[in-house]
């Protein structure tokens, strides 16, 4: 499914319904709005056991081992992401239920959900409280939303699942000339994804962005989105299961996973080696534990650096053995032709 043959998903599936989903989603919009008012007119906190749930305007300075276990809960961006999921559970069983079963795999919703949950907690979880304090605590989101998240939900197949469940009319009408346009190929094109991939936190980090996003909620909760967003574009090309134009040959794809590791070496040297707090900001907030704001930035550059390069290369010797798995493939293919050519041959 790595090359755009959408004309093969044929299939006798139920299509899923729009209007119904609209409907909800259009309530459970309202609702999480409602509820985002009602919880800053309120204090916006509460205690639930030993956990602590509060907004992310709202987070109490860091204290230990209440970092542990305060979680910054935003309704509006929370129902987003649920409604993902609850899209995705959908489109997985009605995919389930059909004549194309076989695509609708346990191990492809396990993936997706594996990935979402991540996200999740990545942006809700005690990382996202203290993400505003801490420079390491927002570089671990960093990797979770553009690194190691997005492979997770592509394998999840969700473009190729929404394709089958969405019916023939709606696939011809609405979803082809869209994956077939001219402007989809040129965004989706590899050199995008890495460009993306490198650019999104340069700005992000540079352009006085991320100083801003630790007074401004919902510019704090469009950065999740532009990492996530980046990380989706730069992996879709390497994970099967979804249609696309650019199928990248195995010598090509090494060197375009190669590149995690330059990219990663240059942004943890934006923060390790200078000798001072590069966001006054962060300096200026309280907190009662953890390293100093100087030794916070540099934790949060010699780990963009060490995890960078770690994870650059995994997935460049990943990508080596499925090549190797290929080849050898191909190899018995050709050995079986030859023998079959040989016992023509011979008779």
């Amino acid at each position: 499914m790595h090359r755009l043959t959408l004309h093969r998903l044929a299939t006798v599936a139920t299509p899923v319904s729009p209007g119904r989903f609209a409907t909800a989603a259009g309530l459970g919009l309202a609702g999480s709005i409602a509820l985002s008012v009602i919880l800053r007119s309120g204090g916006g906190s509460a205690s639930i056991g030993f956990i602590f749930v509060c907004t992310i305007a709202s987070v109490p300075p860091p204290d230990f081992p209440q970092v542990l276990t305060t979680f910054a809960f935003e309704p509006v961006p929370t129902f987003l992401l649920v409604a993902v999921g609850a899209a995705y559970l959908s489109v997985f069983a009605t995919v389930r239920s059909g004549g194309q079963a076989r695509l609708a795999s346990t191990w492809r919703l396990t993936s997706f959900m594996i990935g979402l949950l991540l996200v999740l907690f990545t942006v809700f979880g005690p990382l996202a409280a203290y993400s505003s304090t801490f420079l390491t605590a927002h570089m671990i989101q960093h990797f979770v939303l553009i690194t190691i998240a997005p492979p997770l939900l592509l394998a999840g197949a969700p473009l190729t699942l929404l394709l089958v469940a969405a019916g023939k009319r709606r696939r011809d009408d609405v979803l082809y000339p869209v994956l077939r346009a001219g402007w989809f190929h040129a965004i989706t094109n590899p050199v995008v994804g890495v460009a993306l991939f490198a650019l999104v936190p340069l700005g992000w980090y540079t352009s006085g962005a991320f100083e801003q996003s630790l007074t401004n909620v919902w510019l704090h909760y469009l950065g999740y989105g532009i990492f996530l967003f980046a990380g989706i574009h730069y992996w879709w090309p390497v994970i099967g299961g979804n249609p696309s134009r650019w199928q990248m040959p195995h010598p090509m794809r090494l060197f375009y996973l190669f590149a995690l590791v330059p990219i990663h070496a240059f942004l943890g040297s934006l923060f390790y080696e200078p000798s001072r707090v590069m966001f006054e900001d962060l300096q200026a907030l309280p907190r009662y534990w953890g390293p100093s704001p100087l030794l916070d930035q540099q934790i949060a550059g010699a780990m963009m650096f060490i995890v960078g390069e770690a994870i650059g290369l995994i997935a460049t010797i990943l990508a080596a053995a499925a090549w190797a798995r290929a080849d050898e493939r191909a190899g018995q293919r050709y050995d079986r032709r030859a023998r079959q050519q040989g016992g023509i041959g011979g008779r």
